[in-house]
């Protein structure tokens, strides 16, 4: 018997599978330079806004300091303080005096203020021919002299002159007026109240160059005031002056000033202006006031 194998019998074929549908996502690969050109892009992103941070902070900063009283002293012995001067009723005794107060100006281009004091060192120096020079150091970055004359019986101003330093930052820019008066009268023999004493000065700058400026005002007595001074009562004479800038600069200048009647020392004084100047960027406009108390009437020789 003959026997057959047969295969066992299959069931039915499934079908094979799709092909995988094509990635069509777009992969960006930079290449090392760009990603290294990135990272530096951040970097300088992150230092400017953190130097622009710094260069404001510092801008509203950066400004003037005290003067030292011992710094002034240190000046006017340099100067070559003369020790057979006298004092007398129209020459207080030369060093330094201590004043107290405050000051702040601001300049409109570039846009800038400055704050100065309490401590304000007054030097008296002596001249020739019985003149004598007064000089406050509002700080060390702005200071303002008179020199007064005897005239007469009358004491009299025949100059003054200021100076300015403002720190920019990276930049510093100064710059000193200087003027020369017909004789003011600031302290006339005969006193009456409501006295007019007018006067004319004639300035130049430097190193900053601009036409001549001059300076027309009156001086007027107020009367007399009893002060206190270092817990001693004394009597000053108050004097008002306005005063006004045409030619190179233009404005306007208020000042108060109490003299003293024993020897003509400012004893104490205020002041405020507005003065506009040409500069390359346009035009300037200064404001400022600042106040002042001497502290003792005695001053450091």
């Amino acid at each position: 018997m003959t026997s057959t194998l047969e295969a066992p019998a299959q069931g039915p074929t499934r079908p094979p599978p799709p092909p995988a549908a094509p990635d069509t996502t777009v992969k960006r690969s930079f290449p090392r330079r760009h990603r290294v050109l990135l990272i530096v892009g951040a970097a300088l992103m992150v230092t400017l806004v953190a130097g622009t941070g710094t260069f404001v902070y510092l801008w509203n900063h950066t400004g003037p300091h005290e003067l030292s009283p011992a710094t002034a002293y240190q000046r006017f012995r340099a100067g070559g303080a003369d020790p057979l001067g006298a004092n007398g009723p129209a020459r207080p005794a030369q060093g330094v005096y201590l004043y107290r107060g405050t000051g702040d100006e601001h300049i409109s281009l570039p846009p800038k203020s400055q704050v100065e004091g309490p401590v304000i060192p007054g030097t008296v120096s002596y001249l020739a021919d019985g003149c004598w020079t007064w000089r406050l150091d509002y700080s060390d970055s702005h200071w303002q002299n008179s020199t007064f004359c005897p005239f007469g019986n009358n004491v009299v101003e025949v100059g003054r002159a200021g100076w300015y330093r403002w720190s920019l930052v990276a930049l510093s820019i100064s710059d000193t007026a200087t003027f020369k008066c017909s004789p003011e009268v600031v302290m006339p023999a005969v006193l009456s109240v409501g006295q007019r004493f007018p006067f004319t000065c004639t300035g130049t700058n430097s190193p900053i160059h601009m036409d001549p400026v001059t300076m027309t005002g009156v001086n007027r007595y107020i009367g007399p005031q009893l002060l206190r001074i270092g817990g001693t009562e004394m009597v000053a004479l108050h004097f008002r002056e306005v005063s006004t800038f045409t030619g190179g600069q233009h404005g306007t200048n208020v000042s108060d000033l109490w003299l003293s009647t024993v020897n003509g020392l400012p004893v104490k004084g205020s002041w405020e202006t507005e003065v506009s100047s040409p500069t390359f960027l346009g035009t300037s406009t200064l404001n400022g006031h600042a106040s002042f108390v001497v502290q003792s009437l005695h001053p450091h020789t």
